[in-house]
Formats: C-alpha cells, sequence, structure tokens
C-alpha cells in the first residue's frame, strides 16, 4: 500500500519534534549548533508548508466541513514564518536566543497537535485512500523539489548525527 499524505506529514513532524528538542536544550556556548541546526529546522518547515499549502490544503477547502480548520492552519503557517524571522535576527549566542525560540515552539507544538489530532483524521474519513495516497505522492514530490532548491535533505541535520 502506498504511502498516504497524511503519513508523510507525520513523519516531518517527528523530524521537527526532535529538532526542536535539540534546540530548546541548547546552550548559549552552542552558538555554531544553533547556528547549523535552526536554519535548517526553518528551511524544513517552510518546504513543509509549501508541500501542504500545495497539495492537502486546496482539497480541504473545497469541503465546507474542513474549510475553517484549514484556514487555521495556513495562518498558522505565516505566524510561524513571522516568529522565525524574528529569531534568526537574534544572534546564535544572545542570553535572548532561547526565551525567544519557545514562542515559535509553542506555536509549531499546537500546529503539529491540531494536524495530527484533530484536522487530518477527519481528512482520512472525507477522501478516499486512492485520494490520500495521491496527494502524498505529489506533496512528496513537491517536498523534493523544495529541498534540492535548498539543499536540504529528509532526517536530522549534520549536527545532530554528529553526536
Amino acid at each position: 500500500m502506498a504511502t498516504t499524505v497524511g503519513e508523510y506529514i507525520k513523519r516531518d513532524h517527528d523530524d521537527f519534534r526532535l529538532i526542536f528538542e535539540r534546540l530548546r536544550n541548547s546552550a548559549e556556548n552552542e552558538a555554531a549548533l544553533r547556528g547549523e541546526v535552526y536554519p535548517f529546522l526553518i528551511d524544513r518547515v517552510q518546504a513543509h508548508a509549501v508541500a501542504e499549502e500545495a497539495t492537502i490544503f486546496p482539497q480541504m477547502e473545497k469541503d465546507s466541513n474542513l474549510l475553517p480548520a484549514t484556514l487555521v492552519l495556513i495562518a498558522e503557517h505565516r505566524g510561524m514564518d513571522t516568529l522565525a524571522r524574528e529569531l534568526a535576527e537574534t544572534p546564535f549566542d544572545a542570553r535572548t536566543w532561547r526565551p525567544k525560540l519557545f514562542p515559535l515552539f509553542d506555536v509549531m507544538r499546537c500546529h503539529l497537535a491540531r494536524e495530527e489530532a484533530d484536522v487530518f483524521p477527519r481528512v482520512s474519513c472525507r477522501f478516499s485512500p486512492e485520494a490520500l495516497e495521491e496527494a502524498g505522492e505529489e506533496f512528496q514530490r513537491i517536498l523534493q523539489r523544495e529541498w534540492k532548491i535548498k539543499g536540504l535533505h529528509g532526517g536530522l541535520p549534520p549536527a545532530m548525527q554528529r553526536r
């Protein structure tokens, strides 16, 4: 059986949680790690958002029962972009860097939970398995394209693999 869009999205979410946890636990003297891991995470999250908004979200917007949740998810994407840009302006060794990460983490955590626990279970009930598999293939194709543009890969950033 092919992988559905929800399964691809959940895989990314699991990576994001691991990376965020490492950043949340980072110390001021780990500026080099932050400098490598944070941009990697943000580029991955942005590529993920592009793929969601190009594949499953347009289908969800056509369903009046899913439209409100879809609009919330899109708004959360925009909010994460704003918070990510603001944090990117803070030096990685600044005392304020880690505390500024928490608002982004909070929005991201709520967003992932909303998709996994609320929205995608409803999507699974409203779309055929074939449609979800097709959306999964398209999601993965767009994600791979975005990764190539940004020089990314799946999984964890190299700084987290060296441990």
